[in-house]
């Protein structure tokens, strides 16, 4: 058995990998971590190595193996586009792994709706063709709030396609309607045969979305991740 994380700079996203089933691990409680024959931690993250010492020490797995995966030029079939590879965030390159490994020789647009939402299309033969990154819906919202006098906000997010009749659902409407516009134009120019979403805002997108080929799997980097464990 083995540990995935994705260590971000706010919060931690793990699963476990059984022979060969990826599944989701809602709690990193170290009392339980214990109790499970982990054979190693394969990890991906965007925050200091400092956070991620501070993980071990905490999670108490600092005796087993931890290997961390970075973006790459190409592996398992997928090729990135960038010049520079290892500027690729690995969580956009761990999605396309995982796009390729569940639908493979399938022309694919992903889209990873977080913090920031990222577009990225894959080809049939697994060759990244480029992508966009946009705010998502919570990074919208914050940064008009704060760099405007009269507009405020609610903790609880209710966007709706529609017009919105105050403050409040103006700004909510109008940050979902922004994100879905982008995803339909990205459609709009390079269709695929598969529409995958992934990340935690696709709740309130998928609703918008069900007239297209659309998968939405939460699991998605975790399926990239696990091609890099060595069996």
């Amino acid at each position: 058995m083995y540990l995935l994380l994705d260590i971000g700079n706010t919060r931690e996203k793990a699963a476990l990998v059984k022979q060969g089933k990826v599944t989701a691990l809602p709690q990193l409680a170290p009392e339980n971590l214990a109790k499970l024959p982990l054979k190693a931690i394969y990890y991906a993250s965007v925050a200091s190595q400092e956070k991620v010492a501070v993980i071990k020490q905490l999670l108490g797995l600092e005796h087993l193996p931890w290997r961390q995966v970075h973006a790459e030029a190409r592996a398992y079939g997928v090729s990135s586009i960038y010049q520079q590879p290892q500027t690729l965030g690995v969580d956009r390159w761990l999605a396309m792994l995982g796009s390729q490994l569940l639908f493979p020789a399938a022309r694919v647009m992903i889209v990873d709706a977080g913090t920031a939402v990222t577009i990225d299309w894959l080809g049939e033969d697994g060759q990244h063709n480029g992508g966009w990154i946009i705010p998502g819906l919570k990074m919208q919202q914050h940064a008009v709030v704060k760099n405007t006098a009269k507009v405020f906000n609610s903790e609880m997010f209710n966007g709706r396609l529609e017009p919105g009749e105050d403050t409040v659902t103006c700004l909510q409407n109008g940050c979902l309607a922004s994100v879905l516009g982008a995803i339909r134009l990205g459609w709009q120019q390079n269709p695929c045969q598969k529409l995958l979403l992934t990340g935690g805002d696709s709740k309130f997108l998928k609703p918008y979305l069900t007239d297209l080929p659309l998968i939405v799997e939460p699991l998605l980097i975790f399926h990239g991740l696990s091609r890099y464990i060595d069996m």
